[in-house]
C-alpha cells in the first residue's frame, strides 16, 4: 500500500468517522434533551413547537448525513477495499438512517401535528382517557422509536466504519517450498 493510498484512506475514515460521530451526537443531544425543553418552556405547547422544529432539522440533517456518507461509504471501499461483511452492512444501516428519518419526517410528525391542530384544547389539559391523548401517546411512542432506531444504527456504523480490517502478509512462496532437511548428508 502507498503512502499516498494510505493517506486518502486515512482522510477519508476519519472524515466519515466525524460526521458519524457528529450525527450521533446530535442524535443522542436531541433524544437527552427535548424533555427538558418541555419542562422548561413557558407551556408544553411551546416546547412541542419548539421540538417540533428541532426534529425537523434533525430528520432533514439525517437526510444529508445518509447521503454524505454513503458517498464516503463508496468513496473509502475504493481507495482501500473493505469487507464484503463491512460494506454491506455499513450500506444496510445508512439505508435503515434513510428510512427511519423518512418515516419520521414524513409520516409520524405530520399525524402529529394534524392531530394536535385538531384536538379541542391542549394535550396537557385533555383526560388521560380521551382519545385523542391516548392517539397522541402512541404517535410520540413511535416518534421515540424511530429516533432510538436511527441513534442505534448510527452508533453501530460508527463502531464498523471504525474497525479496520486485519491486514495479513501472504506466505505462499514459504509454504509451498519443501523442507530441507537440517543436515544435507541425511536423507
Amino acid at each position: 500500500m502507498s503512502l499516498e493510498r494510505f493517506t486518502r484512506s486515512s482522510a477519508l475514515r476519519t472524515a466519515l468517522l466525524l460526521l458519524l460521530g457528529a450525527f450521533t451526537g446530535a442524535l443522542a443531544f436531541f433524544a437527552g434533551t427535548a424533555g427538558t425543553v418541555l419542562r422548561e418552556s413557558p407551556s408544553r405547547h411551546a416546547g412541542g413547537a419548539v421540538n417540533r422544529a428541532l426534529l425537523d432539522l434533525l430528520d432533514l440533517s439525517s437526510y444529508a448525513a445518509a447521503a454524505l456518507a454513503f458517498l464516503l461509504v463508496l468513496l473509502l471501499d475504493r481507495v482501500e477495499p473493505l469487507g464484503k461483511v463491512q460494506k454491506g452492512l455499513a450500506l444496510r444501516l445508512l439505508a435503515v438512517i434513510a428510512a427511519a428519518a423518512f418515516a419520521s419526517h414524513e409520516v409520524i410528525t405530520p399525524q402529529m401535528m394534524a392531530l394536535r391542530d385538531r384536538l379541542p384544547a391542549f394535550i396537557d389539559l385533555l383526560p388521560l382517557t380521551d382519545p385523542g391523548r391516548k392517539e397522541w401517546g402512541r404517535l410520540h411512542a413511535f416518534s421515540s422509536v424511530v429516533l432510538l432506531v436511527r441513534l442505534l444504527a448510527s452508533t453501530a456504523l460508527f463502531v464498523l466504519v471504525s474497525r479496520k480490517p486485519q491486514r495479513t502478509i501472504a506466505l505462499g512462496a514459504v509454504a509451498a517450498a519443501p523442507a530441507e532437511p537440517a543436515d544435507p548428508g541425511i536423507r
